[in-house]
């Protein structure tokens, strides 16, 4: 009769945890940006249980960040904004000539510059990230980029993994893609995926005086018409460049340079599209999709199911804080905040989608990390993996800023110009484009408004050599505290990165000196990096210009895949993280190499990836039966026949809503089995 009822109550246990407490899932993923969002909605299509938790608010119907022209407004805006201020080196002399550097004064508000006021604290170079549902798709430029073919094949080269081939990654893109600017069916595109894609069609070019003469003379100084000069280049020429597939099939592609069109993730209509519309559209086009989604949601903890000795510790559960402006980046944060805690089991898989500065600290704080990091804090280690928050890598940016002799009487849609510099290693190198805007890297508030005048061709190199030289190191074990961060920018091998740069800054200064004079716009008053003519201003002074106030946006590798025998490799090649079982990460921390020149559409690309490959197994089965165990010693009251220690989260999360609460004594009285 006994053996009946623990048998009945066991298969009772298991069903009344799940209704009672709402609060186990297969799949937890945390970030709903790039990676996260789109993975947690193609699990819950494929039918598993899914919560994924964000830790902003969604503003995807806000007008402010639907319209692509407002991108300088949304990524300053507080509701959406994370402020990191990071390093640039471990020199602190070099880090003060940093013309950005940003202090915070006695009065709380914030000083950018090189002669602070007194008793300002140094905060450092401003990084802002995005929380928000949809992740940084949200506040970027919204440009997507396919990283070279050798970005794919060196992490197949490393992992041994086929699947990574630029051949597969780009059936993927093709995937995802629902391409709106080329002809359905055309070769290397997709026109049925979620990911909205559009480009400019250059209709502004018969409107555009300005911008017809600046884009035929960077069409001239990069030969994207041979070698026809400015006067001679015809709008049909032009218009047939700015229709330029950037992403097009090309076995050649990665070497082609010009003028292209510049691609961006935007709807038919040019309205940004983002993970966002994608979770909204899943849930909105089937309310009982089976996927939970938690905004202004942090997490704050794992726990680890470690009672098998034979197996590697699996994920068991999370904790996680609901309330606006958790993290102390947030610049809205309260530390008087009202929260609410929240919980859930994880049945089959912990996903983590943070971002390339938190996910490793959410990982370190859980025990995955270098040991002799982790023991500083006193956290006990779950996985001794020195990768971890290492590895931190970004492509480097600069750009030549002048003043026209009058103002710009408009610079048309938006384009883009590759450059092979003579220090490449095969492939194009420089991505560089025109503003109307003064544009020199970010800073609360950014950028300087130097008026109608401005002229600047902003550039990113791509595929830096000394990159990859940074990290991510834990503070404190606050986990509201936001991590300490250095690039290490031009750290070792950096000659071949700054030789690049000179060439993207000559280009733009030649571009300048070859402009009509009829155009009205000459001669430019030079800002940065010479100043007026830049008769004085020697290669050496742009280097050193540049080695000083290179800025970034688009940092990754700090949880990097790689062969598993490699030491400081930190997931294998189907993102699980080496020495534990139940968990993965899915963000832009995982590349090897920065990808491309944005990380925002491989970061699209391996998310579809992760979801081919979901969890095999059910990794918390063993937590299950534990659980009932610990009911039935309750049922039955037996008396602590079974080991110790107590299972904290029966008395703290399950027990108090079939039971109520427990006195110590009580307590003392039921343990959990292993």
């Amino acid at each position: 009769m006994l053996r009946s009822n623990v048998l009945s109550f066991l298969a009772l246990v298991v069903g009344v945890e799940y209704a009672a407490a709402q609060s186990e899932f297969e799949y937890v993923v945390v970030g709903s940006g790039p990676g996260g969002g789109p993975l947690a909605v193609e699990l819950a299509k494929a039918g598993h249980s899914v919560l994924l938790l964000e830790a902003g608010s969604d503003l995807s119907d806000d007008p402010s960040y639907q319209n692509m022209g407002k991108f300088t407004e949304v990524s300053n805006d507080p509701r959406t904004r994370w402020d990191f201020f990071v390093k640039h080196s471990d020199d602190p002399e070099r880090e003060l000539k940093y013309k950005h550097m940003t202090w915070r004064t006695t009065n709380g508000s914030y000083y950018v510059g090189l002669e602070p006021p007194e008793g300002a604290e140094q905060l450092g170079i401003y990084y802002p990230r995005a929380a928000t549902l949809g992740g940084c798709a949200m506040h970027n430029a919204a440009v997507l980029h396919l990283p070279s073919d050798e970005n794919w094949d060196h992490i197949a080269d490393i992992t041994g993994d086929d699947s990574w081939r630029a051949s597969e990654m780009k059936k993927i893109y093709a995937e995802i893609e629902n391409c709106h600017y080329l002809e359905n069916g055309t070769a290397g595109h997709g026109f049925s995926g979620w990911l909205d894609s559009n480009q400019d069609h250059g209709l502004w070019l018969s409107n555009a005086t300005d911008g017809t003469t600046i884009l035929k003379g960077i069409a001239e100084v990069s030969g994207s018409v041979g070698n026809s000069t400015g006067s001679a280049i015809s709008e049909a020429e032009l218009r047939t460049l700015l229709n330029r597939d950037i992403n097009g099939p090309e076995p050649d592609r990665d070497q082609l340079t010009g003028v292209f069109g510049t691609a961006t993730h935007t709807d038919a209509a040019g309205r940004r599209f983002s993970p966002a519309n994608y979770i909204k559209k899943a849930i909105e086009e089937n309310p009982e999709i089976p996927l939970t989604v938690q905004l202004d949601a942090f997490l704050t903890g794992i726990a680890w199911d470690q009672l098998r000795d034979f197996e590697p510790p699996a994920v068991m559960s999370i904790d996680y804080v609901v309330g606006p402006s958790a993290y102390k980046a947030d610049p809205r944060h309260d530390p008087n905040r009202n929260t609410t805690t929240g919980f859930a089991w994880v049945a089959k898989e912990l996903i983590i989608a943070g971002g390339t500065f938190n996910t490793p600290q959410i990982l370190k704080l859980s025990g995955i990390g270098p040991a002799d990091e982790l023991q500083k804090h006193n956290i006990t280690v779950i996985a001794d993996l020195p990768g971890v928050g290492a590895n931190l890598g970004d492509n480097y940016e600069g750009g030549v800023l002048s003043l026209a002799a009058r103002q710009f009487e408009g610079l048309g849609g938006p384009y883009v110009v590759q450059l092979k510099t003579s220090a490449s290693a095969g492939n194009r190198d420089i991505f560089l484009w025109s503003l109307n805007s003064g544009f020199e890297g970010f800073w609360p508030g950014w950028p300087d408004n130097y008026g109608p005048k401005v002229l600047t061709f902003p550039f990113v190199h791509m595929d830096p050599r000394s990159s990859n030289r940074g990290s991510v190191t834990l503070r404190s074990t606050d986990p509201f505290e936001p991590p300490e961060i250095n690039f290490r920018f031009f750290e070792e091998d950096s000659d071949e990165d700054l030789q690049a740069m000179l060439e993207a800054v000559k280009f733009g200064q030649k571009l300048k000196s070859i402009l009509p004079e009829s155009s009205g716009l000459t001669p430019f008053d030079e800002q940065h990096p010479c100043v007026g003519s830049g008769s004085d201003c020697t290669d050496e002074d742009i280097k050193e210009y540049l080695k000083l106030q290179a800025y970034s946006h688009h940092a990754s590798g700090t949880c990097a895949i790689g062969n598993v025998s490699d030491p400081m490799s930190v997931l294998d090649s189907k993102f699980r993280v080496k020495g534990v079982k139940g968990l993965r990460v899915v963000d832009a921390s995982i590349f090897p190499k920065p990808p491309g020149a944005f990380p925002v559409l491989p970061t699209f690309m391996i998310s579809k990836k992760a979801a081919k490959s979901p969890s095999p197994g059910r990794f918390f089965a063993a937590n299950q039966l534990k659980i009932a165990l610990a009911h039935i010693a309750l049922l039955y009251e037996i008396k602590p026949i079974l080991p110790r220690p107590v299972n904290k989260w029966f008395f703290g999360h399950l027990a108090p809503p079939l039971f109520g609460t427990f006195s110590a004594a009580e307590e003392d009285h039921i343990a959990v089995a292993s």
